[in-house]
């Protein structure tokens, strides 16, 4: 079954004629935003796609509303831990991690990001609370650059 028939499908009952359905596709054309919408979807995002868009088409349908963590501090931000890292200061840690983490971050686990950070904490503290930093301001694509994806 794909996407199409799935939404055809939980539209047809009338529970899902309630369901906010929001296609994620890798199509940007406009005809197949006007076969999505034409099946049932409510929206419409194309790949690749930025966190925002998301977020967006979730308080546009749903109408959630985000709060988000007051990030000011008395530290300037050009002395945080997390402007300090750089491609090069990742190197040091094990090939095996880093595509771990970086498979994490890919996904958006936080949970996983901030565990495996954790295994590094004790040999890699520094790094770990710069990674850390990252991973709570939800940074995943500066993450990504950093790793080397």
């Amino acid at each position: 079954m794909d996407g199409y028939e799935a939404t055809q499908r939980i539209k047809a009952t009338t529970q899902g004629q309630a369901t906010v359905i929001i296609a994620v596709t890798a199509s940007s054309f406009d005809s197949e935003k006007a076969i999505v919408l034409s099946i049932g979807c409510d929206g419409f995002i194309g790949k690749p796609f930025r966190d925002g868009e998301i977020f967006e088409a979730i308080h546009q349908h749903l109408g959630v509303n985000y709060v988000y963590e007051d990030t000011t501090t008395s530290t300037p931000p050009s002395q945080t831990q997390a402007h300090s890292l750089t491609p090069d200061s990742l190197a040091v840690l094990p090939a095996d991690w880093l595509q771990a983490f970086s498979q994490a971050t890919i996904l958006g686990d936080i949970e996983l990001m901030l565990s495996l950070i954790e295994e590094i904490r004790t040999s890699h503290e520094s790094l770990a609370n710069a990674l850390a930093e990252l991973t709570n301001r939800f940074e995943l694509e500066e993450l990504l650059t950093l790793i080397g994806l």
